[in-house]
């Protein structure tokens, strides 16, 4: 569980770094921690402490608790975690117009993929 939530922990702050546009040296420089420091955190080696936590949600502009959000409470491969991440960073810089039109692609897909499993048996 503890790898779990240290890789669910590091793909959201990698995310958000980059979402804010900053290099794991300027973060580091920014909290006070080593780019090293930043790139374990990202890579799931390293838990940060609380302490860097909070500076990490204030220099990011995220919100402390969804760095926990329920993601990391679901047995989720690392590979499916990354891009369940990268899509919903991806929702962020939508319009709210934008935003509708893709959960409706998402939505009409998910439909087709469940119709698939009905007729076909094992989905692809």
């Amino acid at each position: 569980m503890v790898d779990i939530l240290k890789q669910a922990l590091g793909l959201r702050v990698q995310a958000a770094r980059r979402r804010a546009k900053l290099t794991q040296e300027a973060l580091a420089e920014k909290i006070g921690r080593t780019p090293e420091s930043i790139s374990n955190i990202e890579r799931g080696l390293q838990l940060p402490t609380i302490e860097t936590l909070a500076d990490l949600a204030r220099v990011l502009s995220v919100p402390l608790p969804e760095l926990f959000e329920s993601l990391t409470e679901r047995n989720v491969a690392p590979e499916r975690l990354r891009i369940e991440l990268q899509l919903r960073e991806s929702a962020r810089g939508l319009s709210d117009m934008d935003l509708k039109i893709a959960l409706e692609l998402v939505e009409v897909l998910a439909r087709a993929k469940g119709r698939t499993r009905l007729k076909g048996g094992a989905s692809q």
